[in-house]
């Protein structure tokens, strides 16, 4: 089982202190014997403190407190080099051992300490990959974590890691709580048709009246946002006739939202239509200032009803925005040639072979300002 939050939770070995525990160490635990030459073992650095503080000295030391050490100690590096006696020593300590463990991690979550509790819950995957309980936890208290980083990478990196386990818990059993948790992961990567599905399954599980709830206000804010995902996939597959009148019923009530719009004025676009499209386009700079997609449909727009120097314009204003680009340095090349600049054409279409020398759409342009430019002469 891998696990992508590796790399951020390698920091927390800091809370820890080893001490080694001699080979003739009287443990009392059934079943285990230290290894020769002893075993060092860790401890969370704050309990070993708070025990030495208030406890008497043969009591600063328990198997309990070892037991935590070891599995956050695998928490958060599943291949520490002691891995194996950890988990024999675990396994030989308490038979009900991951049931410990998750309890140690309840209890850090209760008290805030998310970090702490997704370490000890991912300590009862490295033990048992498909134990349901330490799926679910890991999976909502990464998701609940997530709300408290600042850092969008690690934001991103943390969602992934529990929309994966939490999947892997849907293969295992229908876990209400993972539907749900799943339709809103799916919802803000705009994935609306399947947060839908995951709201529908849920509703056919037996839950509460209240997440019945909760589920059917989920579905009711997906409805329209499936209805646009649909229009617009149409649109990209060339299905304009389709998607289009879909996207177009929602534009009264979501006519602040630039994609929306976009898919809009691109699907009028498709259509022949362009001022019903440069309408649209004109729209979304308005809400997405410098949208270098906007400028270049309006380029190609402008180009569609005959008007080169605006077309023109745009591209140029595309180019300084996002640099370079070799479709939109052809489109800008066409936009010249058609105005009867090819000096400034044959400039741009060189710049666009530059970068993508075995463009056909490109090499066709060229050869058509190559002819021109002869002929001229």
């Amino acid at each position: 089982m891998g696990f992508l939050i590796d790399p951020y939770i390698k920091k927390n070995t800091e809370d820890l202190s080893f001490i080694n525990l001699k080979e003739n160490a009287q443990l009392n635990i059934k079943g285990y014997s230290i290894p020769n030459g002893g075993l060092d073992v860790p401890l969370l650095t704050d309990e070993l403190a708070e025990n030495i503080k208030n406890k008497k000295e043969n009591e600063i030391i328990t198997i309990a407190a070892i037991l935590r050490g070891m599995a956050y100690t695998l928490g958060i590096d599943e291949n520490f080099k002691y891995r194996d006696e950890y988990l024999k020593f675990l396994r030989a300590a308490d038979e009900n051992i991951e049931n410990f463990i998750l309890f140690n991690g309840v209890n850090s979550v209760e008290n805030n300490k998310l970090i702490e509790g997704i370490i000890y819950f991912k300590s009862v995957l490295v033990m048992n990959e498909v134990n349901t309980q330490a799926l679910l936890s890991y999976g909502v208290t990464l998701l609940k974590y997530c709300a408290s980083l600042p850092n969008k990478k690690m934001v991103k990196v943390f969602k992934k890691e529990a929309k994966n386990k939490l999947e892997e818990l849907l293969m295992i059993q229908q876990e209400p709580m993972a539907l749900y948790q799943l339709a809103h992961i799916y919802k803000d990567e705009m994935q609306f048709k399947k947060a839908q599905l995951y709201g529908e399954k849920l509703l056919k599980l037996e839950i509460d009246e209240l997440f019945q709830t909760r589920v059917k206000h989920l579905l009711l804010e997906l409805r329209d946002l499936v209805q646009y995902e649909t229009g617009y996939e149409a649109i990209l597959e060339g299905q304009t006739e389709v998607g289009l009148p879909l996207l177009v019923e929602l534009e009264e009530n979501y006519s602040e939202w630039w994609n929306l719009i976009f898919f809009i004025g691109l699907g009028y676009r498709q259509l022949g239509e362009f001022d019903e499209a440069i309408s649209r386009f004109q729209k979304v700079l308005s809400l997405k200032e410098d949208l270098i997609d906007a400028l270049v449909e309006l380029g190609l727009c402008y180009g569609g009803v005959g008007n080169y120097l605006e077309a023109s314009e745009y591209f140029l204003r595309a180019i300084e925005l996002g640099g370079e680009n070799s479709e939109i340095l052809c489109n800008l090349a066409m936009s010249y040639m058609e105005m009867g600049n090819l000096q400034d054409a044959r400039m741009y279409i060189n710049k666009s072979l530059e970068m993508d020398p075995n463009d056909e759409i490109t090499l066709i342009c060229q050869k058509r300002i190559d002819e021109l430019v002869g002929s001229s002469t």
